[in-house]
């Protein structure tokens, strides 16, 4: 293949691509010359491209595993967690022969407990005055437990200086933050099963209530995702939203009186049952 280009005097040139020699008015000449290089206008090719996706791929899934390792963790935290705080309330039991919150004299009885909300005593009845579930306030014996809790020794990780308790009490202040979300507090079902934001939470025992802000257990308050609800679920009891040791109430997610895992919206809360 050949171009023509013609130089002084109209005389003829003929270039060739593929040998790069010049032949002018029958005679040979070689040259050296320089191929375009048009790589930089062509873009990427398909296998480039795919090698670009395949990486991006393999980033997105690594971002999407890892959050489900820690929320994983988070999970398993959270499991260690109510089970510490069940050994814990059963320790102060066999220890006092008391409930914390619940117990008479408590200033009398318990170290560094000379001041509110540790100085609040309960009735001594064996059971906490407040319905499980109901809003907390920082008087009533299911809070109050998480003071003595404390001042015996038997839980960390939580405030009880009285100019450091916001009415109602908070999470991380008063009351214990849960790893997974929101916080938990103590209270004990009435007759027939009552308590917040449920009919049916039986046999009447003391549950901790796992919620998303500190006001009355709702189906719209929690902070657990369904999946979340049944993770921690088959960990502690037997995997089912209703009866058992846990029970979960939530606004979207129970269908057929089974957990919907494939419903992401976080609005369960649940109830815990401890002191077995």
């Amino acid at each position: 293949m050949y171009k023509v280009v013609y130089l002084e005097g109209d005389s003829p040139v003929f270039f060739s691509t593929s040998t790069h020699a010049i032949f002018l008015k029958e005679k040979f000449y070689m040259v050296t010359t320089h191929a375009t290089n048009r790589r930089s206008e062509q873009g990427f090719t398909l296998v480039e491209l795919a090698i670009v996706m395949v990486i991006i791929g393999l980033l997105i899934g690594g971002i999407l595993k890892g959050q489900e390792l820690i929320n994983n963790a988070k999970i398993s935290a959270t499991v260690t967690q109510l089970k510490s705080m069940d050994a814990a309330l059963n320790t102060f039991q066999d220890k006092y022969a008391a409930l914390p919150g619940d117990m008479l004299r408590a200033t009398n009885r318990l170290p560094n407990c000379a001041t509110a909300p540790c100085n609040i005593s309960g009735d001594g009845n064996s059971q906490y005055a407040n319905q499980a579930g109901s809003a907390p306030t920082n008087s009533q014996e299911g809070t109050v437990a998480f003071a003595h809790l404390s001042a015996a020794d038997l839980l960390s990780g939580i405030s009880v200086s009285s100019g450091n308790n916001p009415s109602p009490p908070s999470f991380g202040g008063l009351l214990p933050a849960v790893k997974v979300g929101g916080g938990m507090w103590l209270g004990s079902s009435t007759t027939g099963g009552a308590a917040a934001g449920i009919s049916t939470l039986t046999p009447n025992r003391t549950y901790l209530a796992l919620n998303g802000t500190n006001v009355a257990v709702t189906n719209s308050t929690g902070a657990l995702t369904p999946v979340d609800a049944a993770q921690i679920d088959r960990k502690i009891d037997d995997g089912m939203p209703s009866g058992g040791s846990v029970q979960s109430i939530c606004l979207v997610g129970i269908t057929n009186g089974e957990y919907d895992e494939g419903a992401t919206s976080g609005t369960c809360a649940m109830y815990v049952r401890v002191l077995n």
